[in-house]
C-alpha cells in the first residue's frame, strides 16, 4: 500500500497537532507560554500518551485516537485541577527577542533539518532497512493486531513465547495513531520530532544559557538544522527512531528546567508544586519515550541544580544556619545516589550497560574530536566550523551569571570521552557506551554555546570597528548559507544511500525486488519460517503474515529452539509435529541477507525435498513446505 501526497500531508497534520495540542493546552492552563511552552508541550503529550497507552491496556481497551483523546483530555483536566489549587508556574518578563525574526528561524531550521531527509529518501513511503527500524516498524504490526500499545506489553515482540515485558512505548502508541501504512508513519514521525520539535528545543534551551543575547535563540534555531550530529541523523543513519524522538525532546525539557530553578528562582529551597508538577509529567514523558533520554535531561540541567544548592547552603551557612547548610546538600547527594542505584540495579539497565558500543578511538583523537566539533555522529565540515566557537561560548555564559555552564561542557565532554574511548569509565554506559548516540548529547550543549560564542566575537569585531556591522552581518549570512548548503549535499547523500533499496553498499533485508514480491506475494494460512535478517520480518510489518522471527535478536522459546534444532528433519514426516508446534507452512530464504554470521544463517541454505518455490525475486524466494 503506497500513501500518496495528500495522505502524508494529512498525516503530518494530524502528527502536529496530537504532538502539540494536549501539551499546549495543559502548560498554558498553568501559565506557561511563548517558546517555552511550545518546546515543551510535546514532551507532556507523550507523557498523557504513554500513561493512556498503559491505561488502556489495564482496562481492555483497545488503543487508536480515541483512547489517545481520552489520555490528552486528562492531561488538560489535570492542568485545571492544578489551576484551581493554584499550583501554577510564575510568570516571567518576556525576553525581548522579535517573535517575527525568532519564528522565520525556526521555520528555516526546521527546513533545512527535514527536507534534505525526504530528498534522500525519494519517496513518501521509502522503507529505511536499519535493523532497529525494522524492529519498529514490526512493533506498530503488533500493536495494530494486539490493540496494545502499553509499556508493559510491547516488550512481547522481543520473545518468542509472546510474554509481557516492559520497553518504553510511548513513541509507538503516538506513531500508530497516525493514518498512514507503517513506513510512512515512521518517517511522518520521525520528521515531526527531530526536526521540529528539536528546534524549538534548541533555541529554548539557548535562551536559557545566554540569557539577554536577543539574536541567538533563533540563530541557534538556524544552525540546529544545519549541524548534523543531531536526532534526525540518529533516526537516519542508525535507525534508533525512539531513542531520536526522546533526545529530541530533551532541550525544551531542560530549558523549563533552567527556566524555572534560574529565570524564576524560589527565595527558598522548597520548590514551587507546579514546577515540580510539570517537571514530573516531562520526566514521564521522557522515560516512556526512551529512558536515556530522561538521563540525558539530568547530565544537562545537573550542574545547574547543584549551583544552586550550593548557593543557598553558602547562604545559610553565612546566616548561622549550618545544620541546613548540611543537611540539604546531603540529603541533595544521597537522593542522587539512591537514583542511580535503582537505575543500575533494573534488568533494563543491565541490559543497557552490557551492549557493546561503536569502534573505540584513541584518548588524543577523542579530544581532537571534541575540540573541533567533529563529532563521532555524521561528522562534517559544516558541523565542525559551526561547533567550534563552543568553548568560548561557555566562557562568556560564565561571565554573565552562568558560573556553571563550564562545569557542564566539561561534563558532556566527559561523558563522550568516556565512549569513545571504550567506557571504561563507566560514564557512558547508560548511553549505550556508544558515542554516536552521545554525539546528539553533547551537540545539545555545545550548539547553543558555539551560536552564543560566535555572536559574541562578531559583537566585539563590529565594536571595534563601528562600521563594519552590515559587510559583518552579511558575510556572516554568507557563510551560514554556505554550510546550510554543504550539509544538505551531505545529507542528501547519506539519506539516499539509506533509503535506497538496491544501494550496493550498505546492508540491505530486501531489494526492491524482494519488497515488491512481499507486498504481492499471495500466501495462504500458516507462519513463514526464515532469517529476521532477510525479508521475513517484513512479511510481518508490510502485511501481517504470521512469521516465526518477526524481529532480530528475539529470545526464543521452547518451540523455536526445537523447530531450530530439527531443521534438518523439516521436509520429512518426522518434522511434522516439529513444524506443527508453530504451524509453520512456509520457509522464506535469502542468499545475501542482512547478516550472514549469525543463528540463522543456516536457513538461507537448507535443501527441503518436495517444497515448492512461492514466489521469488532478486536473491530471495519463498517456498512452500510439504505438506504433512
Amino acid at each position: 500500500m503506497t500513501a500518496g501526497p495528500l495522505l502524508v500531508a494529512g498525516a503530518f497534520l494530524t502528527g502536529l497537532l496530537l504532538l502539540f495540542v494536549p501539551g499546549a493546552l495543559a502548560l498554558r492552563l498553568v501559565r506557561l507560554r511563548g517558546l517555552s511552552l511550545w518546546a515543551l508541550a510535546p514532551a507532556v503529550s507523550m507523557a498523557a500518551y504513554g500513561i493512556a497507552a498503559i491505561g488502556a491496556q489495564v482496562l481492555g481497551v483497545r488503543w487508536g485516537l480515541g483512547a489517545a483523546l481520552a489520555g490528552g483530555f486528562c492531561a488538560v483536566a489535570f492542568a485545571f485541577g492544578m489551576r484551581a489549587l493554584e499550583a501554577l508556574l510564575p510568570l516571567t518578563a518576556r525576553s525581548g527577542e522579535s517573535v517575527r525574526l525568532l519564528g522565520a528561524g525556526i521555520v528555516l531550521g526546521t527546513l533545512l533539518a527535514a527536507v534534505d531527509v525526504w530528498i534522500g529518501a525519494g519517496s513518501l513511503d521509502a522503507l529505511l532497512q536499519r535493523w532497529d527500524a525494522i524492529f519498529h516498524l514490526s512493533a506498530l504490526e503488533l500493536i495494530d493486531q494486539s490493540g496494545s500499545a502499553s509499556s508493559f506489553t510491547l516488550g512481547a515482540l522481543s520473545y518468542g513465547d509472546g510474554r509481557h515485558a516492559v520497553y518504553p512505548a510511548a513513541w509507538h502508541a503516538f506513531t500508530s495513531l497516525l493514518p498512514v501504512p507503517g513506513p510512512v508513519a515512521l518517517n511522518v514521525s520521525g520528521t515531526l520530532l527531530t526536526s521540529v520539535v528539536w528546534v524549538l528545543g534548541a533555541a529554548a534551551l539557548a535562551r536559557e544559557l545566554a540569557p539577554g543575547r536577543r539574536f541567538v535563540p533563533a540563530a541557534t534555531a538556524v544552525a540546529a538544522g544545519i549541524v548534523t550530529p543531531v536526532p534526525i541523523s540518529l533516526w537516519v543513519g542508525w535507525g534508533h527512531l525512539p531513542n531520536a524522538a526522546a533526545f529530541a525532546l530533551v532541550p525544551g525539557a531542560a530549558a523549563f528546567v533552567l527556566r524555572v530553578v534560574l529565570r524564576q528562582r524560589p527565595t527558598t529551597a522548597r520548590p514551587r508544586s507546579g514546577a515540580v508538577l510539570v517537571l514530573c509529567a516531562v520526566s514521564a514523558g521522557l522515560g516512556l519515550t526512551h529512558p536515556n533520554a530522561f538521563l540525558a535531561l539530568g547530565l544537562l540541567v545537573g550542574p545547574a541544580l547543584a549551583w544552586v544548592v550550593a548557593d543557598f547552603a553558602r547562604r545559610w551557612w553565612r546566616a548561622g544556619r549550618r545544620v541546613r547548610a548540611v543537611a540539604v546538600p546531603g540529603a541533595g547527594v544521597l537522593l542522587v545516589l539512591v537514583i542511580a542505584w535503582v537505575v543500575l540495579a533494573s534488568p533494563l539497565s543491565a541490559a543497557v550497560t552490557g551492549y557493546e558500543g561503536g569502534p573505540v578511538k584513541s584518548p588524543g583523537a577523542t579530544v581532537v574530536h571534541l575540540l573541533t566539533g567533529r563529532y563521532d555522529l555524521w561528522a562534517t565540515p559544516a558541523s565542525a566550523v559551526t561547533l567550534l566557537a563552543a568553548p568560548w561560548g561557555a566562557w562568556r555564559c560564565s561571565r554573565r551569571g552562568r558560573g556553571w555552564v563550564p562545569a557542564l561542557l566539561a561534563l558532556v565532554w566527559l561523558t563522550y570521552f568516556d565512549a569513545g574511548t571504550g567506557g571504561t569509565m563507566g560514564l557512558s554506559g547508560l548511553w549505550y557506551s556508544s558515542s554516536a548516540r552521545l554525539s546528539v548529547v553533547v551537540t545539545m550543549v555545545t550548539l547553543p554555546l558555539a551560536v552564543t560564542g560566535w555572536a559574541d566575537l562578531l559583537g566585539r569585531l563590529i565594536g571595534w570597528r563601528p562600521g563594519t556591522r552590515r559587510p559583518l552581518v552579511a558575510a556572516t549570512a554568507v557563510v551560514a548559507a554556505v554550510l546550510a548548503v554543504a550539509t544538505s549535499v551531505y545529507t542528501v547523500h547519506r539519506s539516499e544511500r539509506v533509503f535506497d533499496p538496491d544501494h550496493a553498499d550498505e546492508p540491505r533485508f530486501a531489494s526492491s525486488a524482494e519488497l515488491q514480491m512481499i507486498r504481492t506475494v499471495d500466501l495462504g494460512p500458516g507462519r513463514v519460517l526464515g532469517s529476521p535478517f532477510a525479508g521475513t520480518p517484513l512479511l510481518y510489518s508490510l502485511r501481517g503474515q504470521p512469521v516465526v522471527f518477526p524481529v532480530a535478536g528475539q529470545v526464543w522459546s521452547a518451540d523455536q529452539k526445537n523447530l531450530m534444532g530439527h531443521l534438518d528433519a523439516l521436509g520429512t514426516p518426522a518434522g511434522c509435529s516439529v513444524r506443527a508446534a508453530l504451524d509453520v507452512t512456509y520457509l522464506y530464504q535469502d542468499a545475501d541477507p542482512y547478516e550472514q554470521a549469525n543463528d540463522y544463517a543456516r536457513l538461507n541454505r537448507l535443501q527441503i525435498p518436495g517444497a515448492q518455490v512461492v514466489a521469488e525475486a532478486g536473491t530471495a524466494r519463498i517456498l512452500r513446505l510439504p505438506t504433512c
